[in-house]
């Protein structure tokens, strides 16, 4: 197409909506918003007329668009599974077309298995810790020894699991084992390492006041999950600064155990030898009872409620907004994938980046989530928008919650959906090492081996009716946390306008709601 594009956005403010219990809120003009948008003619084209539509009939040069892919299980490879004497469960998925192999030891040990005010933040600092050094081995020794065969050596910890993960050439694989069993079996938690994990925390912490939208997602992750919940807690940097290393190496002793942890083993190995060099490398790893787990519970929202996150610099607002959401394993978690790709989680094409971005300008981008958690997790809308039409943002997605809460998705949507997944799932697990990651995963969910096999399969089985109920079910717009990051003093008159209860902070203020108030609390003069 040549010539230039003019788009002429035609931006008024809804007829009549709300969030939450706000009341109705119109515009002057009392219009409902849309786009018009106008091409300038062709200088080359001009006076010619189209051509009639039955030129286009019958055409056989017409490029159509290719069918959906046929949802299909996963012809996964030979999977062979194992536990070691001391308890340690073996997952091998063996390939031998590239000359690699992987290797990464999951932990049920995170975030979750923390307590509030004592030891919050200590999984993530001892699994950074674990790569600091051995009974055996400096931190530059364990550095130069994985470095020097080209590999890479890994550690990290999540709410719900660490985990260390080691990578070589095949012929490097028993430095992979030596490296991972030191670390795991011996690590020394050095005093002199501790400082610089600290600062790397602490510099992390930080930055969070530099990103509008890591800054609104800890906001909303506090809000949804409560002050009791571990996925709603807020680390900060006094509490980085109070760990200690008896902390770690206690943390250590009581999660960090064969029984409670699964080793998946992926590409060019042999099963049958492997098993022997597994007792060998992690025989010594005692078994030991763990602390149970408590299954944290989400409070319960019956209204909308607002937090305006002041950050005058800003040009354009980020917002989240949402309210509790489901399991992983809960039997509705594959009609409500398909019901949030409908919504929006299928990029230009969801409902609500036609109806908010292309039909109405609002905004930059938005997306929306139910996730797949161990627990019960949150669902979530993210957009970004001007300051200046964050209301409008919000009437319009709130507006394409209703209609999906009301409606579902339509079987052509639905089908859509389905082939997305069947075609787009097989690529996700084209390496032994993907599929070994899917299965822990998997496991820990209590999903098995059957759903990385058959995911295609379960969401295909999802009719429309269950993704009505399930929709109907699921989302809340009535019942929502709303955050937005921005300019205040752009936002906050849309705000009052509408009537809705909110509460205004600073971007710099305490990010914990519990926070908050106790410091609400503290500054109150005494009473007489």
């Amino acid at each position: 197409m040549t010539g230039r594009v003019a788009v002429v956005l035609l931006c008024s403010m809804l007829a009549s909506a709300a969030c939450g219990c706000a009341p109705a809120h119109k515009t002057a003009s009392g219009k409902a918003s849309t786009v018009d948008v106008l091409y300038e003619s062709d200088p080359q084209s001009a006076g010619k007329p189209s051509p009639p539509l039955e030129y286009w009939k019958g055409r056989k040069d017409l490029i159509t668009a290719p069918l959906p892919p046929h949802p299909e299980a996963l012809a996964l490879p030979k999977i062979e599974r194992f536990k070691l004497k001391n308890g340690l469960d073996v997952l091998v998925v063996a390939r031998k077309d590239l000359p690699v192999a992987s290797f990464g030891v999951a932990i049920k040990a995170g975030g979750y298995d923390e307590e509030k005010g004592k030891t919050l933040g200590v999984a993530g600092f001892a699994a950074s810790m674990l790569r600091r050094g051995t009974q055996a081995r400096s931190a530059d020794q364990i550095a130069q020894a994985i470095d020097f065969v080209g590999g890479t050596l890994d550690t990290e910890a999540s709410s719900e699991s660490s985990t260390a993960t080691c990578s070589a050439l095949a012929k490097d694989s028993r430095l992979c084992l030596d490296l991972l069993a030191d670390i795991l079996l011996h690590p020394s938690f050095p005093e002199p390492e501790m400082a610089e994990v600290r600062d790397q925390l602490l510099a992390s912490l930080n930055n969070r006041y530099d990103s509008p939208g890591q800054l609104a997602s800890e906001h909303f992750d506090n809000l949804v999950f409560g002050e009791k919940h571990p996925d709603g807690w807020v680390l900060m940097p006094e509490d980085v600064q109070k760990i200690t290393r008896d902390q770690l190496v206690t943390f250590w002793r009581a999660f960090y155990r064969p029984n409670n942890a699964m080793l998946a083993v992926a590409g060019d190995v042999d099963a049958q030898r492997l098993r022997a060099e597994l007792e060998k490398s992690f025989g010594a790893w005692q078994r030991a009872e763990t602390p149970p787990r408590a299954v944290p519970k989400i409070p319960e929202l019956r209204e909308t409620r607002l937090l305006l996150v002041d950050r005058p610099d800003l040009t354009q607002a980020t917002v989240v907004l949402g309210h509790r959401g489901i399991r992983h394993a809960d039997p509705d978690w594959y009609a409500a994938t398909l019901v949030n790709y409908v919504l929006g989680g299928s990029d230009f094409s969801s409902r609500l980046m036609i109806e908010v971005r292309a039909k109405r300008g609002l905004t930059y981008g938005i997306g929306s989530s139910f996730g797949a958690s161990l627990y019960e997790g949150a669902f979530r809308v993210t957009a970004s928008t001007k300051n200046e039409t964050v209301w409008d943002a919000l009437l319009a997605t709130v507006g394409e919650l209703r209609r999906m809460k009301a409606e579902g998705p339509t079987a052509s949507e639905l089908a859509k959906a389905k082939g997305y997944y069947a075609g787009s799932y097989p690529f996700n697990l084209q390496t032994a090492a993907g599929i070994a990651a899917s299965i822990v995963a998997a496991e820990q969910h209590g999903l098995g081996l059957g759903y990385v096999r058959e995911l295609p399969l379960r969401l295909a089985a999802a009719d429309e009716a269950a993704a009505k109920r399930v929709g109907g079910d699921r989302l809340h717009p009535d019942n929502l946390w709303v955050v937005v990051v921005g300019k205040a003093a752009e936002i906050e008159p849309q705000i009052v306008k509408a009537g809705i209860g909110y509460e205004r902070i600073n971007f710099k203020d305490p990010i914990s709601y519990g926070a908050r108030n106790r410091l609400r609390r503290s500054q109150q003069p005494a009473k007489p």
